[in-house]
């Protein structure tokens, strides 16, 4: 948006990227308002009520995706602390993560934007993994820049580094909050306090979040059963996966699977091809002398 209207509250289904590159402008909450100007980030939870007060020509890009459907646990961006504090933020939170870059930076994120913005226009070949590649991108570049380094010392970061790679590794085995604060090396109560501020959530909630991702590309790519994908992605009662993938995706993991499973959108091109197929064929024969 080069020239953002204002806007007054309202939500979205997926998690939002808002990158300010002009002007001057206030963001809008039901918690409170945030003053904006060239150089803010923000990232805006699904379902949080928001708008914005244009102050000078308030300019703009905005980039929804699921991050849910992104390949996060196969790769080492997850494994950084500002990650699941930036782009998988807690619902229930009053307030969006919040940073600023300064020029040289915001020129490459916005050179980034404007590519996949570019992209997303084409209909080319591979255009799907393209802009994969592109998103990926720019969360790296992102996450990166989003610092925390004055909320916490060093030693202390590196102790969540070091929980935030195993659960990434292991989020379908039982999880005990006391060895992740044994090998963190601080006390249970601090762990779980510096969790929180790092990473915007408590462990269970992040071991979720891995579990809940797990379960949507299997849904996705397989044809295996619901209470199979629900054991194997770490939950012991399928009742209570169903309930959290409710929770978290906003509906059933059934309702999921028809809607996003690759074998149900094959089926359905095969169809839709299928009836064209026959529709030129009943033309062509009515053309016929």
């Amino acid at each position: 948006m080069e020239d953002q209207n204002p806007t007054e509250l309202h939500t979205h289904e997926g998690v939002e990227l808002v990158c300010i590159y002009a002007g001057e402008g206030v963001h809008l909450t039901e918690y409170g308002n945030m003053p904006l100007k060239s150089g803010d980030i923000f990232v805006i939870p699904r379902g949080f009520a928001h708008g914005y007060e244009v102050k000078k020509k308030l300019s703009l890009f905005n980039l929804l995706f699921i991050p849910e459907r992104l390949p996060m646990p196969q790769l080492d961006l997850c494994q950084l602390t500002g990650f699941q504090q930036l782009f998988m933020p807690s619902q229930t939170r009053k307030n969006c993560p919040f940073f600023h870059i300064g020029p040289e930076e915001l020129a490459s994120v916005v050179f980034s934007l404007r590519e996949l913005l570019t992209e997303s226009e084409n209909i080319a070949p591979a255009y799907r993994t393209y802009r994969l590649g592109l998103l990926m991108v720019l969360l790296c570049k992102l996450t990166r820049l989003y610092s925390v380094s004055g909320k916490e010392d060093e030693h202390l970061q590196e102790g969540i580094n070091k929980v935030l790679e195993y659960l990434n590794i292991h989020f379908r085995e039982k999880i005990k909050v006391d060895s992740l604060s044994k090998s963190s090396r601080m006390s249970r109560s601090n762990f779980l306090r510096v969790f929180k501020l790092m990473t915007g959530v408590s462990p269970l909630q992040y071991v979720l979040h891995l579990r809940i991702n797990y379960a949507c590309r299997e849904l996705q790519e397989t044809r295996r059963g619901i209470t199979e994908i629900a054991y194997d992605s770490g939950f012991e009662d399928s009742n209570y996966f169903s309930r959290t993938f409710r929770k978290f995706i906003g509906m059933t993991p059934r309702k999921y699977r028809l809607r996003n499973s690759l074998f149900t959108i094959r089926k359905t091109r095969e169809h839709d091809l299928t009836s064209a197929a026959v529709q030129t064929d009943s033309q062509s024969n009515t053309a016929l002398p």
